[in-house]
């Protein structure tokens, strides 16, 4: 799932988006490559994720950058209580964008590939929609405090992570399932590759508890 779809896709459950949730969107015509977590439960979870919204209810605030501690790879989401703990190979080589998360008025990152975020690369001739080398989000997913077993009823953990949740609000991690590099670009295919196949090395710190990526 990437930005796009998150604000576009928000809605009721209906026969279209079941035919959509079940087929290989075609990005980019026919010269993009679409790559997939095929998880068994990824069509059921993306399919439940678009229908817990209603449509057009999500925006995005101007774009912020957070800054990294140059002497420690972390990344401290103070509004919520929550550090990553990110791989030393991720050093200077990714961007966190600040975003809004509107049903709930509440802040998402967004976690990219900085060289295909700066590269700001079109994703069609139109040249409206870029490439960001989007990894994942983490964001306000409930109102109320999910226990990890209905996280898990509810089909999401095909393509997201229970993180953690206090009395209003459950909070995840939420995968990109869609191309997020230009195919014809060999370093940015090689640098999103190598921060997404070490995304099991990120560590969770939550009010001083500390959560490996499972």
């Amino acid at each position: 799932m990437n930005k796009k779809q998150l604000s576009e896709h928000i809605g009721n459950i209906d026969s279209e988006l079941v035919q959509q949730a079940q087929t290989i969107p075609n990005y980019a015509a026919q010269r993009r490559i679409i790559r997939f977590r095929r998880l068994a439960t990824a069509a059921a979870a993306l399919l439940l994720m678009v229908s817990s919204f209603s449509a057009g209810a999500i925006a995005f605030a101007r774009e912020i950058i957070i800054e990294v501690p140059a002497e420690q790879e972390t990344v401290e989401l103070k509004e919520i209580g929550l550090t990553l703990i990110l791989p030393d190979s991720w050093k200077g080589k990714y961007e966190v964008i600040q975003d809004t998360f509107e049903p709930y008025n509440s802040p998402m990152w967004e976690f990219c590939v900085k060289s295909v975020y700066d590269a700001k690369i079109p994703t069609d001739e139109s040249g409206e929609v870029l490439y960001r080398g989007t990894l994942f989000y983490v964001f306000q997913y409930e109102d109320y405090g999910m226990s990890t077993e209905e996280f898990e009823e509810c089909g999401i953990a095909g393509i997201g992570r229970y993180l953690f949740a206090t009395e209003n609000a459950t909070y995840v991690i939420m995968y990109t399932t869609d191309l997020q590099f230009d195919p014809e670009n060999p370093e940015h295919l090689a640098d999103w590759n190598a921060l997404e196949q070490s995304e099991q090395d990120i560590r969770f710190v939550v009010d001083n508890i500390l959560k490996d990526k499972e």
